[in-house]
């Protein structure tokens, strides 16, 4: 999807899903890397991928654009963005591709699709499980999703600047995100956090997206992939970055972790 002119961006006429793609998605770096850790990891190459939360799908479509036998999956309970989706993204591809991927609405604890190589829940989406049977409800529906081998791939952020109240803000071509964590409970690590998109004409996009979350903790995590059978069990850390003290979007294996101000990281388990 072609982002529009920079310099047309208003809280009036921008589109926010497109300002969400610009400012936080790398699909074609994201499906790049999961294909290359998938064959490395499992020795198989990656043919067959679920998108859980799947939004946009642009991951999805970024995967099917990879190769000829490239199929994917994307599942939502969210209709509107299923519908957006449809029109904006999946309609950018070729026949081909489109008679590739497949969109599903529906409840991502409970879903039966075809099974997978991959499934991925990105974009820390899952966070939307605030009780632990919620989520064991989720890890094991994703289980039964994945072909024998398959793997399960979550992402999550954590750190000291993940429990303060707080907004970063980040400058693109034509707008500013702005990313607000509103409150943070310490006792019950529930927090609130809106995304805010901000104009060179002076005008706001306030709460253009708001997520009622818990910040799980990868202890956490972990343990839940291991109650629902999953193995090899273990941890993606992104390093940093030098000069910027950022992560600089390599991942590796690790026992061990680094105590950063903010961090992301994958929790990984093999069916």
């Amino acid at each position: 999807m072609a982002a529009r002119s920079a310099s047309r961006y208003t809280a009036r006429t921008a589109d926010r899903h497109e300002l969400y793609t610009i400012a936080v998605q790398a699909p074609e770096e994201d499906a790049a890397f999961f294909a290359r850790w998938f064959q490395r990891y499992t020795g198989q190459p990656l043919r067959r991928f679920r998108e859980d939360f799947c939004g946009t799908a642009h991951l999805a479509a970024a995967f099917v654009r990879r190769h000829a036998a490239n199929r994917a999956l994307g599942v939502d309970l969210d209709r509107e963005v299923l519908d957006y989706a449809r029109t904006r993204v999946l309609s950018a591809l070729t026949p081909p591709q489109r008679r590739r991927i497949r969109l599903m609405r529906g409840d991502v604890r409970t879903v039966r699709p075809p099974a997978v190589q991959l499934i991925a829940a990105m974009n820390f989406s899952w966070f939307v499980f605030q009780r632990e049977p919620d989520l064991d409800a989720y890890v094991r529906n994703a289980w039964r999703g994945l072909e024998p081998g398959g793997v399960l791939a979550m992402d999550l952020f954590g750190g000291a600047q993940s429990q303060v109240e707080m907004q970063e803000r980040r400058r693109n071509r034509g707008f500013t995100y702005v990313w607000d964590q509103a409150r943070f409970d310490p006792i019950t690590h529930s927090i609130l956090c809106h995304i805010h998109f901000e104009f060179r004409d002076g005008t706001r996009l306030r709460k253009a997206f708001t997520y009622d979350w818990r910040l799980w903790t990868i202890p956490e995590l972990r343990a839940a992939l291991q109650r629902s059978g999953f193995r090899d069990v273990h941890v993606l850390w992104e390093g940093t970055e030098a000069r910027t003290g950022r992560g600089n979007g390599v991942w590796r294996r690790k026992d061990h972790g680094e105590a950063d101000s903010a961090w992301l990281a994958y929790v990984v388990g093999r069916k």
